[in-house]
């Protein structure tokens, strides 16, 4: 990966030759090409981040090096060198926008491989989050079972709700399954 990172920032440095900002940036993460990763966009959970505009053919009205740190936007790259060194080895994020097919092209498998990642994780936070809504649900189906045992007169109310309780669980449990698949399907 790290020679695919090194080839594109040497091809961004040529055809970036005008912009100081972005030669003084390609400088630096070309000594670190192992922290880096090209996305698609800049998260606010990574500590270091950039975007790049490399357009050759069309002009838009915006600066062609932003970075953030923690979020907060750093409009010099001097600034952004300096501080981006305090937090040790963090990921930088690099959201690069262009116009330049050779560089799209470059930039994809490696883009790819990043979204493939981010959906990875967000399934992973999903089913986490739907054990928890199944744990929850349970939770109510047996307080509602024990109530039933307890409470005669109210019997017909409180099956309802064991019955809406039931549906919710096996809702649920076949949305579990649903991205259980999924996550099997991605890991083959």
């Amino acid at each position: 990966m790290s020679d695919g990172v090194e080839h594109i920032l040497i091809y961004l440095g040529r055809q970036s030759a005008h912009v100081p900002a972005i030669q003084i940036i390609v400088g630096f993460l070309l000594a670190h090409p192992n922290r880096l990763r090209f996305v698609r966009h800049v998260s606010d959970q990574g500590a270091l981040a950039m975007a790049i505009s490399a357009h050759r053919r069309i002009e838009i009205p915006m600066a062609p090096w932003q970075g953030y740190i923690r979020g907060v936007p750093v409009p010099d790259p001097f600034t952004w060198i300096e501080a981006s060194r305090g937090l040790g080895h963090e990921e930088v994020q690099i959201r690069i926008s262009t116009d330049d097919p050779r560089l799209l092209t470059m930039l994809e498998p490696l883009m790819k491989e990043d979204q493939e990642k981010t959906e990875r994780v967000q399934i992973q936070d999903r089913v986490k989050h739907l054990r928890q809504e199944v744990d929850q649900v349970l939770d109510i189906y047996n307080e509602l079972r024990h109530l039933m045992a307890v409470d005669t007169e109210r019997q017909t109310e409180l099956s309802q709700f064991l019955g809406m309780a039931e549906g919710e669980m096996h809702h649920l449990g076949s949305e579990l399954n649903a991205l259980k698949d999924r996550l099997g399907e991605a890991s083959s």
